[in-house]
């Protein structure tokens, strides 16, 4: 048979097969789709049956079997197939007859037992199922019995905390301040006391005192209203009296501008007292003292006495502020216990930090303690020559003393002299007796000033000189200094008792109204006299300093007549003045020292006269209080070697020592 019949007879049978293929297809889709249907469902219940019946076969095992039993069966198999696989490794190795055959019973065998494996596996995933349901069965019950408790705590609580709330209730009537219960009954109308009714019964007796104090409470609210209108009235009054005072000041302040003319004409400097008026509220308690003390005598007794209130108000005004702040509360004690272990823990520290003090901290610290008040008083004391002494006086805020700065004004312009004996850093010195003005009156003073390592004398320039006498003009006295008495006669000031009248203390020192009057016209007429002496000195030292002989010096013909002999031998060859150190270096002032006659506070003089070979030197030391205080003159001969008063006892003559006392100028008369 050849190829063609060969592919004819399959392409017959290709389509035979087509078309039975057809066939059955259409009957499939006409008369044989209930019969698939019902195979279908039959062998799904079958599928179904077959696993549920595994299931229930699967959980029969894991209960009836315990896990130690499956363990052992698991080791057990697969002990067996590491047996059984060793053997196969062993019959692939050494291939005996039919070894393929054997090998593939035994892969059958092996086969069967990881079946058994996996069927082990699945029944302790059933166990491993049901321990979890029963679990979680048991996590139930017990979160049921727990939520349970929790909602029977909670209601506990809320209970508890309902009961201690009935327990604790406060009704707004117990904060109301009731009056007293017999105040009560005496106070309040029958109507509502209801003696009767309430004296046993404490709750109607309780709404009955609160029925009281509500009536009282609407007559004080009723009160109050009417006098609240009473105030706004009132208040609306004072508006308009104020806008008609407000009104009127621009009225007066054109008046006044109209006036001035005839204030100037008539010297009524009405502006200037109201200007200084206003400034001198802002001042400190001892010199607002000074001001009404200089200017009420001033009005009565001296009319040319000034005084007048200088500085910057604005700093008054704020330093006046800071003071008027409240200071904090007083620390309890458990802070003072607190701030006492911190100031021990701290004060080591700070001894260090004491001793590493800069330059600028001691300079703050300084300027601190020697600060001066912002405001000033000037008092100005003229005398009859037209001649006049500014005192500027200031308020050490600090050490609480009053300084003195003065300034001296002449009519006339005088000639220079070598030492200037009106200049007026020195011209109050010792203007009363032991009154330099180089230490404080104030004791504090001393423990203050050594703190910060520092001496007032060094700083007089700037703050001023600490008179006493300028503490006394300001009514100031302290506790524990008795200040020598001033008096016209003596030149002291009274001492001021503590307990003086009109006197306020603080800190140490007494504000004394009375004593300050007393001393005013007192110390006006010192620096009227200290100026005068000052400028008749003034005078006889230029005389001296300008003559260059005896015969130069301008003395009266009654001195020349009655203190010198008839005709001068003597030249005075020159008159300059000395310092204290050349006055201490010369052997011939040592008894002057020794018996303190002289001190630093002199004004020194070297005086050198000729009589041909014969030179004799005069060393005069002026008093700060001249002429109160007469000169002292030490005497030293040059004639054959240098001789003192000790010396040769005819230097000590009254002849010698009144010629060159009048040669200075100065007469018994004084």
């Amino acid at each position: 048979m050849g190829r063609g019949e060969e592919d004819g007879e399959t392409g017959s049978r290709d389509a035979k097969r087509r078309r039975k293929n057809e066939g059955e297809g259409a009957k499939k889709s006409t008369g044989g789709t209930e019969g698939d249907s019902r195979t279908t469902a039959k062998e799904k219940a079958v599928v179904g049956d077959t696993f549920q019946a595994s299931l229930e076969h699967e959980a029969s095992e894991a209960h009836s079997r315990t896990e130690e039993e499956d363990q052992r069966l698991v080791a057990s198999i697969i002990s067996h197939v590491r047996t059984t696989m060793k053997e196969i490794l062993k019959l692939k190795q050494d291939r005996p007859e039919q070894w393929t055959s054997e090998v593939e019973e035994r892969r059958t065998q092996v086969l069967m037992l990881m079946l058994s494996l996996r069927r082990l596996s699945r029944v302790q995933k059933v166990r491993v199922r049901d321990a979890r349901e029963r679990t979680a069965e048991a996590r139930q019950g017990v979160d049921g019995v727990t939520l349970q408790l929790q909602n029977l705590l909670y209601e506990v609580a809320h209970l508890k905390k309902e009961v201690r709330r009935c327990l604790d209730f406060q009704s707004a009537d117990q904060e109301i301040d009731l009056v007293p219960v017999e105040q009560f009954y005496v106070e309040a109308p029958e109507d509502i006391s209801r003696p009767t009714e309430t004296v046993e019964n404490l709750h109607e007796q309780r709404l009955a005192r609160l029925q009281w104090e509500l009536v009282q409470r609407r007559d004080q609210t009723q009160l109050f209203d009417k006098l609240t209108k009473e105030k706004e009235a009132v208040a609306e009054a004072i508006s308009e009296q104020e806008r008609k005072l407000a009104s009127l000041a621009p009225r007066i302040n054109t008046i006044l501008e109209a006036t001035r003319p005839l204030q100037v004409a008539l010297d009524l400097p009405i502006d200037a007292k109201r200007e200084q008026q206003r400034i001198v509220q802002l001042l400190p308690s001892p010199l607002y003292t000074l001001w009404v003390q200089v200017s009420a005598y001033g009005e009565a007794f001296d009319s040319s006495i000034k005084v007048e209130v200088f500085g910057d108000m604005e700093a008054a005004r704020k330093l006046i502020t800071k003071e008027e702040e409240p200071r904090a509360d007083i620390y309890s004690e458990s802070d003072n216990e607190q701030d006492q272990q911190e100031e021990n823990l701290s004060r080591k520290k700070r001894s260090h930090k004491a001793q590493k003090m800069d330059a600028d901290d001691l300079d703050d610290g300084v300027r601190q303690t020697l600060g001066l008040h912002p405001l000033n008083v000037k008092v100005t004391v003229n005398t009859k020559e037209g001649n006049s002494v500014v005192v500027s006086f200031h308020y050490m805020q600090v050490l609480r003393i009053i300084t003195a700065k003065c300034t001296v004004f002449l009519q006339e312009n005088l000639k220079a002299a070598l030492t200037d004996v009106i200049s007026g850093d020195t011209l109050l010195s010792c203007l009363f007796p032991e009154d330099d003005g180089h230490n404080s009156p104030n004791p504090a003073n001393f423990f203050q000033l050594s703190h910060i390592h520092i001496n007032l004398s060094d700083h007089l320039a700037t703050t001023g000189r600490p008179y006493k006498w300028a503490q006394h003009l300001a009514g100031l006295s302290f506790s524990s200094y008795q200040q020598p008495s001033i008096t016209e006669d003596s030149q002291e000031v009274p001492a001021v008792s503590p307990s003086a009248p009109d006197s306020s203390p603080g800190d140490g020192e007494v504000v004394a109204w009375q004593e300050s009057a007393e001393q005013v016209p007192i110390i006006i007429q010192a620096i009227r006299r200290r100026l005068q002496a000052r400028l008749a000195l003034h005078t006889q030292l230029l005389n001296l300093e300008t003559a260059n002989s005896t015969n130069c010096i301008a003395i009266p013909g009654e001195l020349l007549r009655h203190h010198f002999p008839g005709k001068v031998c003597s030249e005075l060859r020159s008159w300059r003045p000395i310092t204290w150190a050349d006055y201490e270096a010369s052997p011939a002032t040592q008894h002057f020292r020794e018996a303190q006659l002289v001190t630093s506070q002199h004004l020194f003089f070297l005086a050198v006269l000729e009589r041909k070979q014969v030179v004799l030197e005069a060393q005069v030391a002026v008093a700060p209080d001249h002429p109160s205080t007469v000169p002292v003159v030490a005497l030293a001969l040059r004639w054959e070697g240098l001789h003192h008063a000790d010396d040769i006892p005819q230097l000590r003559a009254r002849g010698k020592m009144c010629w060159i006392l009048e040669a200075a100028g100065y007469s018994n008369a004084g």
